[in-house]
């Protein structure tokens, strides 16, 4: 079978990280000392390969990309200090703004001041919205007299709308990328695979099987860590679900709803915990694995932590039945910054919530078929 060979494609590849794998000379270090290497011996070498020689639809074809969870191992014993752990790192960037088709997710990937302008524009735009929806009319008066609020609206709209299509084409694009040359296989595969990466993604057990930092305590561990983050997100994502459900929907009369109050609380103590252990291992630099951090990064870790910040303010003002107009800015960032979070999930590192389950079950599944 023909390979197209994209010469200049280790150079996009290092746009999106910091890291000499031109170095490498294969002598599989980061395969032995990777702790999810399996029996095929090729991980995560094959992928540094396909770089090095510009094999462009192999390298995003394959699920190993989202495998690979940065333990440093194999940057910390690389003989040649090609930063092996970083490339694969460059390389998920790379994989997300190479499947968003409007460009947007390069630009911001690219570029600090793009990820800065994206935030701050798409930002004021949800913002006006939300004014308009719930603010009393002198300010609508104030903040609509040279652009009227319909015109927002529609526009604010229309990004939604645009957004959503993009969405849906950039997961069409990286499911169809992992499930490549799988062919037809039995259903009993497809439900196997997909209990194995619900296991996988519910306990990070390859994760935290990686080979515990000499003198780390539990609760800075990078797994620990990523769990907390990843199930206080979830949780909170449930308890405003539930919220609007049983507040906003149903006929019950009811302001609190306290499952979704006792849920969204200890959610909120857990995803802040991950969020300010991760920022104090990057401040630190603890390990190599976040030694650098990558603008996108940061850019995800802070806006976690505003949404954590901001929606224990507006929990205790409920619960005084406080309303100042401090609390409706505070309402305001963090509405505003919610419904970005979830609008940019495509274009940013948050795209991990969508494409390693995907990748996960890609690789469960050609090695169940392979077994």
């Amino acid at each position: 079978m023909a390979i197209t060979v994209d010469t200049g494609l280790l150079k996009q590849i290092k746009r999106h990280g910091a890291f000499d794998v031109s170095a490498c000379f294969h002598c599989g270090n980061c395969t032995a000392v990777c702790p999810l290497s399996d029996e095929t011996g090729n991980f995560p070498r094959r992928m540094i390969r396909l770089g090095q020689i510009g094999d462009r639809d192999s390298l995003l074809n394959s699920p190993d990309t989202w495998l690979c969870y940065y333990c440093g191992e194999c940057s910390d014993t690389c003989p040649r200090e090609a930063n092996p752990g970083e490339y694969m790192a460059a390389v998920r960037r790379y994989a997300i703004s190479s499947a968003e088709p409007s460009g947007l997710a390069r630009w911001m990937y690219g570029s600090t001041l793009g990820l800065l302008i994206v935030t701050v524009v798409l930002g004021a735009v949800l913002g006006a919205l939300l004014v308009g929806l719930r603010s009393s009319s002198e300010v609508q008066h104030v903040l609509f007299r040279l652009v009227p609020y319909g015109t927002v609206h529609n526009v604010g709209i229309g990004i939604m709308a645009l957004v959503a299509l993009n969405t849906v084409i950039s997961v069409s694009i990286v499911l169809r990328r992992f499930l490549k040359g799988t062919g037809r296989l039995p259903f009993g595969a497809y439900i196997a695979a997909g209990r194995a990466t619900i296991v996988e993604i519910a306990t990070m057990k390859r994760h935290r099987d990686e080979t515990p930092k000499e003198g780390e305590p539990w609760y800075r561990n990078a797994a620990t860590v990523h769990l907390a983050i990843m199930w206080g997100f979830m949780g909170l994502l449930l308890a405003t679900i539930l919220d609007y459900v049983f507040i906003a929907l149903l006929p019950l009369g009811i302001t609190t709803f306290w499952p979704a109050r006792i849920i969204g609380t200890i959610s909120g103590v857990a995803m802040m915990a991950g969020v300010t252990a991760a920022l104090v291992r990057r401040y630190q630099k603890v390990e190599k694995n976040v030694a650098r951090t990558d603008p996108m990064d940061a850019w995800l870790l802070w806006v976690l932590w505003i949404l954590g910040v901001t929606g224990f303010w507006l929990e205790v003002a409920v619960t005084l039945r406080s309303s100042t107009p401090l609390t409706d800015v505070v309402l305001l960032i963090h509405a505003a910054l919610a419904m970005e979070l979830v609008l940019l999930t495509t274009f940013t590192k948050l795209a991990h919530v969508i494409y390693r389950p995907l990748a996960l079950f890609a690789y469960f599944l050609r090695k169940g078929n392979a077994a």
